[in-house]
């Protein structure tokens, strides 16, 4: 009798052992579906907040594109080494506007990168499976904004040190901002023809780091461009 009981706790011991590994794997495998589903939730979050930073900087670098082809194109009549009869006749408001449109020359492309910098400094970034896309976004954020940003800083300190001081102190250009329109004044034909040289001068200097600057700005979009459907991809 006592062996028959012993058997029979023995069965119940092990029943309830067993019933207890089946709980501890259900309460394991619902606990690891709950953060595979957070991990999910929070993967596409991630991609939903890159793609929007995304598509900002894909219209404003558009922008910035647009507007330095402008100011290019107006340097570029300058740089010849014989002078430009056709800006030398601009008189008036039309020599204050070709003037103005240097301007363009100095605006920069400053991107949103405050997304990938939280999720590159709190392991964010390992949520994101696609190889290819951690690659894009590496090349994008680490060497090509970086790469810009560097050539930009030296165009900035060039054109509104250099090319910026001649035409504000010696050609006497006056530009008044508003919301809707930037309008120059204040030259005159005497103070440009006065200076022509120095401005053409400083104008070829600064040129080719200018030709070079809207190179990486296309290559920037581009990069972008190529990003953009793949995440939109992996958000469905």
């Amino acid at each position: 009798m006592e062996k028959n009981k012993t058997g029979k706790y023995f069965k119940y011991a092990i029943g309830e052992i067993v019933l207890v590994v089946i709980g501890i794997l259900i309460a394991l495998s619902i606990n690891n579906w709950n953060e595979d589903r957070q991990a999910t939730n929070l993967a596409k979050e991630n991609y939903l907040n890159l793609l929007t930073s995304l598509e900002q900087d894909s219209i404003t670098v558009q922008k910035t594109i647009e507007r330095n082809m402008i100011g290019l194109e107006s340097i570029r009549k300058i740089i010849p080494l014989e002078k430009n009869t056709e800006l030398l006749e601009l008189s008036g408001e039309n020599l204050n506007k070709y003037l103005m449109v240097f301007g363009y020359t100095g605006r920069s492309f400053i991107p949103k990168s405050g997304v990938y910098n939280l999720l590159t400094s709190n392991n964010g970034f390992d949520l994101i499976k696609s190889e290819k896309i951690k690659s894009l976004l590496i090349n994008l954020y680490d060497y090509q904004y970086k790469a810009y940003e560097d050539l930009d800083s030296q165009i900035d300190y060039k054109y509104h040190n250099q090319l910026g001081s001649i035409m504000r102190e010696k050609i006497g250009l006056v530009v008044d901002f508003t919301p809707e329109l930037s309008i120059a004044q204040g030259t005159t034909s005497e103070l440009f023809e006065k200076h022509y040289f120095e401005l053409a001068s400083e104008s070829r200097d600064i040129y080719a780091m200018l030709s070079f600057n809207i190179n990486s700005l296309v290559q920037i979009k581009q990069s972008i461009n190529e990003l953009i459907p793949l995440i939109r991809d992996e958000i469905k």
